[in-house]
């Protein structure tokens, strides 16, 4: 996603991706549709064949540093899947990571892609996005959080 400015920054071709909120804003690098596609795993299969992780069946907010790819998103609905069953229910978890690793830790991809509208929050306003993905899973993440919440 590279903008006029950026794109002489960086030496690389512009994309088209300048957006802002409104003519207050000054336009930057931002994302307008933004989804993983399908893949061939259905959803139990991806956690039958999990021995050990967390399922985030539902996400909340959080935050991305567009210079660094770092984030962190908290998990509103969470279970530990053990031998390839959903147990308990977790709480307090959130998902802490750099987008470029995480995407090349992706190693099963499920057949049930839903996609929503989402706003996208920074320096250049609020605008909204259409994001989704289906359930994919990531071999190694970083899960924070705090044990008895």
């Amino acid at each position: 996603m590279i903008d006029k400015l950026n794109a002489r920054r960086m030496n690389m071709d512009i994309t088209g991706s300048s957006r802002r909120q409104s003519y207050r804003f000054s336009p930057t690098s931002r994302m307008s549709n933004t989804f993983i596609d399908n893949g061939s795993s259905t959803p139990e299969e991806i956690i039958a064949n999990t021995e050990k992780g967390l399922y985030a069946k539902h996400m909340g907010g959080g935050s991305v540093n567009p210079a660094t790819g770092e984030f962190n998103f908290a998990v509103m609905e969470g279970y530990i899947i053990e031998n390839g069953k959903i147990k308990e229910p977790v709480r307090g978890a959130t998902l802490i990571g750099k987008g470029t690793e995480v995407l090349n830790k992706i190693d099963m991809v499920g057949n049930n892609l839903l996609q929503s509208q989402g706003m996208c929050g920074s320096v250049s306003g609020s605008i909204p996005a259409n994001v989704g993905q289906p359930m994919i899973r990531v071999s190694e993440l970083t899960v924070g959080g705090r044990e008895g919440e």
